[in-house]
């Protein structure tokens, strides 16, 4: 192995965030340690009623 050269460690360094990144696909979030599980993302939305949005001081109008 040429452990002197710069262009050996580039390309060893690709290759390992590659195989990292197949790795944490591969295998399910519930086997990882929980200080390498990643973070879930919420995603905010809004709160409709008949189609239409209600801010903090509405009230529902139920009557169709």
């Amino acid at each position: 192995m040429p452990v002197g050269d710069w262009q050996f460690w580039i390309v060893s360094l690709i290759a390992l965030v590659a195989l990292v990144a197949v790795v944490r696909m591969v295998v399910p979030p519930s086997l990882w340690p929980k200080r390498f599980r990643r973070k879930a993302r919420g995603k905010s939305t809004t709160l409709t009623v008949g189609g239409k949005p209600l801010g903090a001081n509405d009230k529902a109008d139920h009557t169709s």
